[in-house]
C-alpha cells in the first residue's frame, strides 16, 4: 500500500520523455513530409517553365531557319489628286506618299519574308472651306498573300482597308503596316493601284469629290527562295 503510494519518483518522470519523443517524431515525420512535397513541387516548375518556352523557342528557331529573302523593286505609286469647280478652276490639291521597306513591288520575296509599308496622306493645297478629308487606301490583294503582323501611326486598318482622316491645316505623320508574306503562296501576285485609294472631302454641308492625277498599278510576285537563290541569305539586289 506505502509502495503503491510512495511510487519511485524516477518512474513518473520517466513516462513523459516518451510521449515527447512520441510527439518529436511525429512532428519530424510530417516535416520531412512537407520538404518533400516542397521538393517534388520545386523539380516540377522548371519543367513547366521549359514547357512554356517552347513554342517561343521554336518560333526563334524558325525564324533562324528562315532568314529574310528579298528581291527589291523601285516601283512607286504616290497618287496625286486634285479638286477642281465647274470651269476647271483647281482648288486644292495633294499627294499620297507611299513606300515600303524592302521594296518588295517591282520585285519578289519569298514566303517567311517581311516588308514595312508607310502611308501618309498630304492635301499640300487645301480647298476653301473644306473642312477635313478622309483618305483610304484597300490592301485587299497585298493581305491575300500577306499578314498583318503590326499598324502604328494615325491611320486605322478596318478589314483590309486603311484610313485616316486629316484635318487642315494638321498634317498626318506616317502610318505604318508590317506584313509578313505566308507560306504557299508562291507564284502569286499583290497588286496596289490608283484604284484601291479613296478619298472624301467634307465641304461646308456636303461632300465634294476629287479628281486622281495619276492612274496606274504597281506589283510584286512572291517567289519560293530557292527561285531567288537566299537559301541563307537575307536581300539580293
Amino acid at each position: 500500500m506505502y509502495g503503491a503510494v510512495n511510487r519511485p519518483p524516477g518512474r513518473i518522470r520517466g513516462a513523459a520523455p516518451s510521449e515527447l519523443r512520441l510527439r518529436r517524431e511525429k512532428r519530424r515525420t510530417w516535416t520531412l513530409g512537407a520538404l518533400a512535397a516542397a521538393m517534388l513541387l520545386t523539380s516540377a516548375l522548371p519543367a513547366h517553365a521549359a514547357t512554356q518556352a517552347r513554342p517561343a523557342a521554336a518560333a526563334q528557331s524558325t525564324a533562324a531557319r528562315d532568314p529574310e529573302c528579298v528581291q527589291p523593286g523601285n516601283a512607286r505609286l504616290n497618287p496625286r489628286f486634285y479638286w477642281r469647280n465647274v470651269f476647271g478652276t483647281r482648288l486644292g490639291e495633294g499627294v499620297i506618299h507611299e513606300s515600303a521597306t524592302p521594296n518588295p513591288f517591282g520585285g519578289r520575296i519569298a514566303p517567311g519574308s517581311t516588308f514595312t509599308f508607310r502611308w501618309r496622306p498630304e492635301t499640300t493645297r487645301n480647298p476653301v472651306g473644306a473642312q477635313y478629308h478622309d483618305h483610304r487606301v484597300n490592301l485587299a490583294s497585298v493581305m491575300a498573300v500577306a499578314t498583318v503582323e503590326s499598324v502604328s501611326g494615325p491611320g486605322t486598318l478596318s478589314g483590309t482597308t486603311l484610313s485616316a482622316r486629316e484635318t487642315p491645316p494638321g498634317k498626318l505623320g506616317d502610318t505604318v503596316v508590317r506584313f509578313r508574306i505566308r507560306p504557299g503562296t508562291e507564284g502569286r501576285t499583290a497588286t496596289l493601284s490608283s484604284a484601291d485609294h479613296s478619298l472624301t472631302t467634307r465641304w461646308l454641308f456636303a461632300d465634294i469629290n476629287n479628281i486622281w492625277e495619276n492612274t496606274g498599278s504597281i506589283s510584286f510576285t512572291v517567289a519560293s527562295r530557292a527561285a531567288l537563290g537566299c537559301e541563307s541569305s537575307s536581300i539580293i539586289g
